[in-house]
């Protein structure tokens, strides 16, 4: 069973790495530039946590799946994003 911790620790980072791939997302938008290392850190960073979700869902009871799967859908819409602002600016 994944620990509390853990999951306070995935909360955490989601939080975090959201944050930066937002504002990326918010900067490219705003400026009109064009995707640098900044953007594609936070995307792979996006794509990171996606897997490290996965991951702790095979050992998390029924209440830690929920909240991975609402972290899981966070982050996956905010990769989206990133992913079609990448398209539209090429």
């Amino acid at each position: 069973m994944a620990t509390r911790q853990s999951i306070e620790n995935m909360m955490n980072d989601v939080n975090e790495k959201l944050e930066t791939a937002r504002d990326q997302i918010e900067r490219t938008n705003k400026m009109g530039y064009e995707i640098n290392e900044e953007y594609t850190q936070a995307q792979l960073g996006l794509e990171d946590l996606e897997h490290e979700i996965d991951k702790l869902m095979h050992s998390a009871n029924h209440q830690q799946k929920e909240q991975l799967h609402r972290m899981h859908l966070q982050v996956s819409q905010c990769l989206n994003d990133m992913i079609l602002d990448e398209q539209d600016l090429q």
